[in-house]
């Protein structure tokens, strides 16, 4: 009988850790749609290197599409959300850089680049490499990402706990940019800052406009 009592008490303990050591596992679990949150009535305005911008996140059929912009650019994301990652399939970008000078592009891929993998883990680090196409023009492209630990970021729309991703987008054309983010939960894009290297529409605004750093912050949030 003390055998028998012994046996379920360690049965009982095995059980109390895997339930412990799950609950740890998806503290540390980021979901996408908690960082893409859509449909939500929510708008968010950031402070910018081009003045004051806007951003929202909607579905459109079976995408989720991540929209930016200000007086003088858009940056729109469509983006499909599966359970082995976030990809992206398509990028449209516009910039005005002068008053009679614009420069616009859309970019797609020969398979969907991936944004981050799922789950997405402290130290998961991931790679892409593929084919853009933009204006009848095909490169090759190499992207490497990593994420890191939740960190408490201070903005002007106030302090959010986010998570920070760090992605190196690299073409055979010469352009690469290092994208730095910061993700709050049911929130979205809460910071970013885009180092240029060189190549590229972003390379034109680097030599053109002289934007080595390419800056966002959260300025306030709206809801509708």
């Amino acid at each position: 009988m003390k055998n028998k009592s012994f046996y379920i008490i360690c049965v009982i303990v095995m059980f109390a850790a895997i339930i412990i050591v799950s609950s740890e596992k998806k503290k540390n679990i980021f979901v996408p749609s908690i960082y893409f949150p859509v449909n939500n009535g929510v708008t968010l305005i950031y402070k910018s290197s081009f003045g004051e911008s806007s951003s929202k996140c909607f579905q459109e059929g079976d995408f989720t599409i991540s929209l930016s912009k200000g007086d003088d650019f858009q940056y729109k994301q469509t983006l499909m959300i599966k359970d082995d990652g976030v990809y992206s399939i398509e990028t449209y970008q516009y910039f005005k850089i002068f008053l009679f000078f614009t420069k616009e592009a859309t970019v797609t891929y020969n398979k969907p680049l991936l944004r981050f993998p799922l789950p997405l883990l402290p130290s998961t680090e991931w790679e892409w490499e593929g084919k853009e196409y933009s204006n009848d023009e095909s490169n090759k492209v190499k992207v490497s990402g990593k994420a890191f630990f939740k960190e408490f970021v201070i903005t002007k729309a106030g302090k959010f706990e986010a998570i920070k991703i760090e992605t190196i987008v690299e073409s055979a054309s010469g352009a690469k940019n290092i994208v730095t983010e910061w993700y709050s939960e049911d929130l979205g894009l809460i910071k970013a800052k885009i180092i240029i290297d060189g190549g590229g529409i972003m390379g034109l605004l680097r030599d053109v406009l002289g934007y080595r750093t390419i800056e966002f912050e959260l300025n306030e949030i709206r809801r509708e």
